[in-house]
């Protein structure tokens, strides 16, 4: 099998970091009924955005007006 050599000396490639105030690094896992599951899979669906965007945004709006 042929190798590729290891390339030193350049600079890395890729999405630049985050500043840490603002990546999203922790997880939360809860469980949901059918019921609102549905509703926050239509929720995405007509905003066009992912659900786990969703769910982020609803989290977030409660936690700024508590």
């Amino acid at each position: 099998m042929n190798q590729m050599p290891l390339k030193t000396g350049r600079q890395r490639m890729g999405r630049p970091r985050l500043d840490p105030e603002v990546a999203r690094t922790n997880r939360i896992v809860t469980f949901v009924t059918n019921r609102e599951m549905t509703e926050l899979e239509l929720i995405a669906e007509q905003e066009g955005k992912s659900l786990s965007a969703v769910v982020h945004r609803i989290l977030s709006g409660y936690l700024k007006d508590a």
